[in-house]
């Protein structure tokens, strides 16, 4: 007479499917995680970045490489640096300098290195 139930190696069967699935939905929540986290930085820099407009705004001006400039301050958010920086645009050999600068307006979060947003601007300096 033969008893029902399950087999030793259907019952591993049924266990390598489940550890299989449960492996992929571990690895899919882990991975929104990281999204959502990266998504909610980069929506606190758009912040930092308003922040730091209305605190520093870009306006006309006779010598725009010292007053456009932003020495990096920790201070509008915790966590967050912004900083403005002012390049005057490098000019081909037959070029006529048209008072263009190149102005980078950058926050950084956590070590900074890898972790920051960057706008870059033209800015005509005024006579």
């Amino acid at each position: 007479m033969r008893r029902g139930g399950f087999t030793l190696l259907e019952i591993l069967i049924a266990t390598m499917i489940l550890s299989f699935g449960l492996i992929a939905l571990m690895s899919g929540v882990s991975k929104c995680a990281l999204m959502i986290t990266l998504s909610k930085e980069y929506q606190q820099a758009q912040y930092v970045f308003t922040l730091g407009e209305l605190k520093y705004p870009i306006e006309e001006s006779s010598d725009v490489e010292e007053d456009l400039v932003v020495d990096p301050d920790y201070e509008l958010v915790e966590g967050y640096i912004f900083e403005r920086t002012v390049d005057e645009k490098d000019l081909d050999t037959n070029e006529v300098d048209d008072k263009l600068y190149v102005v980078r307006t950058r926050v950084s979060w956590g070590s900074g290195e890898d972790q920051f947003e960057e706008l870059v601007r033209y800015v005509r300096q005024v006579e």
